[in-house]
């Protein structure tokens, strides 16, 4: 009898969004799909349908387990255990509350992604931990508040602490993560920056004749870390000045989120109604189409990494983004991308800046940044978990 290849792991907690985690997984699953390798996707509970989002037959199993803390340690621990059994390589789970449940509950040999550093996790109490205090200076940790909240953080800390600990090997996505978890953990961790699909989008050349109006563009969920208010007051503050003469503008906004109704309350009152347009969740190939119209990309972001820069670079749009975005440090010294360090005044600069680019044509003596790709993340992600042997560059 001929055995069944053994499938690989992929666990995170909680799929509620679809977010920068829930994208790394599907491009992981693909890959996988793609080099007929089986695997499955495993959630305590999922409320968004995954599946959906997929164009291959991704498997979603959902353990299910009571909604606390110790019963979902013990949930991962029996699945983890029950797959290793089966044989696959390390499983490989996503994001620190899996190492918070492997703190609580070890789960054996794995594999831990980090998609986004402690600090930038707004629901994570550990940022308030005492013992938390060597980092709180460069990466923002937070000061504990009363007694109990300080002891509640402090267990929540090591119990983070632990797990990552625990892991046989750890990824992140930038070196400001990687210095992070040094620093919190003492643990070191392998840097594997996410891309782009690599399939022939990049854009040669922008069409002058489109920059009347200006299209700008940004594509995320709509968060208030994302800075869409930024954008808006920006551009507003564009139109006041007189500093776009004979240049009009339009915004398209791709993506949806809690932010959703107040940034639309926002552009009304900005008297921006008219230029602005929420186009919500679109398909990827209206998604290929809003890459198209535009002129400008605008990500002011303050996030872990900022995969649709590199997607709007890869199209050929010239993009501005803020230094908190992760994906920064691998975009710096290319007139193709402005960096900013303050608020919404440096935004409104920026965009000017760039706009008397793509009107002299200045960019176009410039080679468009290199960025990684998909395909290299997920080749990496494998070799680090024994999944798939590659020949590393």
């Amino acid at each position: 009898m001929i055995q069944a290849p053994a499938k690989r792991i992929i666990f995170i907690p909680f799929i509620d969004a679809f977010g920068g985690a829930e994208r790394l997984i599907l491009d992981l699953s693909r890959f996988l799909y793609e080099k007929q390798v089986p695997n499955t996707l495993a959630c305590f509970r999922q409320t968004i349908d995954l599946q959906s989002y997929a164009d291959w037959p991704l498997q979603v199993h959902q353990i299910l387990p009571a909604r606390n803390s110790l019963a979902e340690a013990r949930a991962l621990y029996r699945f983890l255990r029950s797959t290793q059994l089966a044989g696959g390589g390390l499983p490989l789970i996503f994001d620190l509350k899996s190492a918070f449940y492997s703190g609580i509950a070890s789960a054996g040999p794995f594999s831990l992604h980090l998609t986004d550093p402690p600090s930038l996790l707004p629901a994570d109490l550990s940022k308030h931990a005492p013992s938390a205090r060597r980092s709180r200076q460069q990466f923002n940790v937070l000061p504990s508040e009363g007694i109990m909240r300080g002891l509640r953080a402090e267990l929540a800390h090591r119990l983070n602490r632990r797990g990552v600990r625990r892991a046989a090997k750890v990824i992140v996505i930038t070196e400001k993560t990687r210095k992070e978890l040094q620093l919190l953990y003492g643990v070191d961790s392998l840097v594997v920056r996410p891309g782009v699909y690599s399939n022939g989008l990049i854009r040669e050349s922008l069409n002058p004749v489109l920059v009347n109006p200006l299209r700008v563009l940004s594509v995320s969920r709509l968060e208030t870390n994302k800075r869409i208010d930024w954008i808006l007051q920006a551009l507003a503050a564009l139109n006041s000045s007189g500093s776009v003469t004979k240049t009009s503008w339009l915004f398209e906004i791709v993506g949806h989120g809690p932010a959703a109704d107040s940034l639309k309350k926002l552009a009304a009152e900005l008297g921006l109604a008219d230029q602005t347009f929420f186009l919500g969740h679109v398909s990827d190939d209206d998604l290929a189409k809003a890459y198209s119209r535009a002129n400008l990309f605008v990500m002011p972001a303050i996030q872990g990494y900022g995969l649709p820069a590199l997607e709007a670079l890869n199209r050929g749009l010239p993009t501005i983004i803020h230094k908190d975005s992760g994906v920064s440090e691998i975009l710096r010294g290319s007139p193709w991308v402005e960096i900013i360090d303050g608020d919404n005044g440096s935004l409104t600069a920026a965009i000017e800046t760039m706009l008397g680019r793509i009107k002299n044509k200045g960019l176009f003596d410039f080679d468009m940044p290199s960025v990684p790709t998909n395909s290299e993340w997920a080749s990496a992600v494998c070799n680090t978990c024994g999944w798939i042997e590659f020949p590393m560059n």
